[in-house]
C-alpha cells in the first residue's frame, strides 16, 4: 500500500467530500465488515478527533474505516484502544490494517492480534511483493493468525491485483482453505496504465479462481480524476462476484477530484466473467492452485507450480472423468468443475514451489 506524504490536516475535508459523493452511490449488501463500502486511513487520525471523523462519515452512512495499526511487527502509536472504542461507541466499525513483509511472520501475526485486541472488528493484511516466494512464511503467518483470532474472525488480503504479473506470490496460501475470508485486490488503475474498467476486466477473472468474495481497493492518490473514481465505483457495483469496495487513501485525495460524483450513476448491465485459460508451459500460483485441486481429486502431482506434461495428463484424466473435452488445458469449464474439489494443501515449511524460487 502506498505511504502518504501529504499533511494529515486535509483528511477531514477530503472525508467530507467523499461522504457527500457516496450519498449517491447505491449500498452494497454486506455479509461482513469487509464486504461493505469503506475508507482507508493511512495513519490513525491525529489532527482531527474521533468525534469529528465519525460525524463526517455518518453524513454518508459510512460505518467502516480501515485504520493503519502496524507496519510489520511495529504497532502504530496512534492506533489505541481509546481511538477504537471512541469510534465504535459512535457506530463506526474499525478494521485494523497491517503491512507485512514475511521476514518475521510470528511477530507480524502478534502485532495484528494486538490490533484486533484493541477492539477492531476485522483485519486487513496488506501483503505485496515482499511476500514473493515466501510460501512458508505465508503459511506460518496465516496459521498463527487463525490460531490467535479463530476461524470466524473476518480477515481480508489486500494484495497485488494482476495475478499473472506476480507468479511467485502465495495467493493460494492467503486465500486457500483456512486462510483469509475476502480477497481485496489493490486495483490501482493508474499504476497499470489502464482505465478503471480495463483494470477490473484484467483483474477480476483471475482473482475469482480463489473462490473468495472480492472487495477491490480503489485509489484516491496519484492525481486521479473524479471521472476515474466514479468509473471505479460504478464498475464495483456491476461486476460479479464483487461484494464491497474501499478507497485508499484519504490523505492524498483532493476534494475537487470528486466533484463529478455528485451526479447519480447511470444504471448499467451487470458484468460477468469467465475463468482465464491456463495452458501447458505456464507457471505460477494459478498452477499451484490447480495442482492442489487435482491432487484433491486423486492425482499424485508434485506441487511445483509448473504446468508440464505430468500436470497436463492429470488435467486430461480429470476432464475425461467429468465428461469434459480432454485437451489438457485448464479452460473455464474445467476450472468450474475442478474448483468444486477440496484442494490437498502441502506444507511449505521447507521450501516454496519451484515456480516461486
Amino acid at each position: 500500500m502506498r505511504r502518504s506524504t501529504l499533511p494529515r490536516t486535509a483528511v477531514l475535508a477530503v472525508l467530507a467530500a467523499i461522504a457527500t459523493c457516496l450519498l449517491f452511490i447505491p449500498a452494497i449488501a454486506t455479509a461482513s465488515p469487509l464486504q461493505t463500502t469503506a475508507l482507508w486511513l493511512a495513519h490513525p487520525p491525529t489532527t482531527s478527533t474521533p468525534q469529528q471523523v465519525t460525524a463526517t462519515a455518518e453524513q454518508a452512512g459510512i460505518h467502516t474505516l480501515f485504520v493503519k495499526a502496524a507496519e510489520g511487527s511495529t504497532l502504530e502509536p496512534g492506533y489505541t484502544p481509546t481511538l477504537v472504542s471512541s469510534l465504535a461507541g459512535q457506530g463506526i466499525s474499525v478494521c485494523a490494517w497491517t503491512f507485512v513483509y514475511g521476514q518475521h511472520p510470528a511477530a507480524e501475526a502478534a502485532a495484528a492480534e494486538t490490533a484486533v485486541a484493541d477492539g477492531a472488528k476485522c483485519l486487513v493484511v496488506d501483503a505485496e511483493e515482499h511476500y514473493d516466494g515466501r510460501y512458508g512464511a505465508a503459511q506460518a503467518f496465516v496459521r498463527a493468525l487463525r490460531h490467535k483470532l479463530g476461524a470466524g474472525f473476518p480477515i481480508g488480503l489486500a494484495g497485488e491485483a494482476l495475478i499473472a504479473l506476480h507468479p511467485k506470490f502465495p495467493y493460494s496460501v492467503f486465500l486457500g482453505p483456512g486462510g483469509f475470508d475476502v480477497d481485496m485486490p489493490q486495483l490501482y488503475w493508474r499504476d497499470f496504465n489502464m482505465t478503471p474498467s480495463a483494470a477490473f476486466a484484467a483483474a477480476i477473472p483471475a482473482n475469482a479462481l480463489y473462490g473468495r468474495p472480492i472487495a477491490p481497493v480503489g485509489q484516491l492518490f496519484g492525481g486521479v480524476t473524479s471521472e476515474e473514481v466514479g468509473s471505479f465505483l460504478a464498475e464495483a457495483h456491476i461486476w460479479s462476484p464483487i461484494s464491497g469496495f474501499s478507497l485508499f487513501d484519504l490523505e492524498e485525495a483532493q476534494p475537487a477530484e470528486l466533484a463529478a460524483l455528485l451526479a447519480e450513476p447511470v444504471p448499467a448491465i451487470a458484468r460477468t466473467f469467465t475463468f482465464p485459460a491456463v495452458s501447458p508451459g505456464a507457471d505460477g500460483d494459478e498452477v499451484v492452485w490447480a495442482q492442489e485441486h487435482l491432487n484433491g481429486a486423486g492425482a499424485r502431482l508434485p506441487v511445483g507450480g509448473f504446468y508440464g506434461a505430468q500436470t497436463a495428463k492429470a488435467v486430461a484424466r480429470f476432464q475425461g472423468r467429468h465428461h469434459l473435452k480432454a485437451d489438457g488445458i485448464l479452460g473455464p469449464s474445467t476450472w468450474r468443475t475442478l474448483l468444486k474439489v477440496r484442494p490437498r494443501i502441502p506444507s511449505w515449511a521447507k521450501a516454496p514451489p519451484q515456480s516461486a524460487r
